[in-house]
């Protein structure tokens, strides 16, 4: 298995299912203890039991607001049967409003697929902003 290739496979059906509301193309992907984090500071979520009904209604919330997810240049590692990956998604909201976004993964290959045990996806908030003062970057 071209774990490289598969990784990139599964970053874009991540990215579809917030177009499509569709989440049932990667959740068998998800590891039992499996840990999702997101911007909002209530997205720390523990569990496959747990994270699956949030992002089915996320997606579909998602959707129904025409927000729709683009790949960018993920930066992807292998080492054994771990992949870990990093990318700046492009999100659109509508047809006006574009976000780089920021998604981090951390899967392993079991019985021929990937098993992600690590997702975070997020946006950034200017240091300005957060902290109100300049930090080097």
């Amino acid at each position: 298995m071209d774990l490289h290739a598969e990784a990139k496979r599964l970053l874009g059906d991540l990215y579809a299912a917030f177009g499509t509301g569709a989440s049932s193309g990667w959740e068998d992907e998800l590891a039992d203890d499996v840990v999702v984090i997101g911007t909002d500071e209530a997205e720390w979520l523990r569990g496959r039991e747990r994270v699956i009904p949030v992002l089915r209604a996320q997606m579909q919330e998602m959707r129904d607001e025409d927000v729709r997810l683009e790949m960018g240049d993920p930066q992807i590692g292998v080492a054994g049967s771990t992949v870990w990956a990093a990318d700046q998604p492009t999100m659109r909201l509508g047809e006006e409003t574009v976000l780089t976004m920021r998604m981090t993964l951390v899967a392993s290959e079991q019985d021929g697929h990937l098993v992600i045990h690590q997702l975070h996806v997020s946006l950034g908030t200017p240091n300005e902003e957060l902290l109100d003062q300049t930090l080097t970057t």
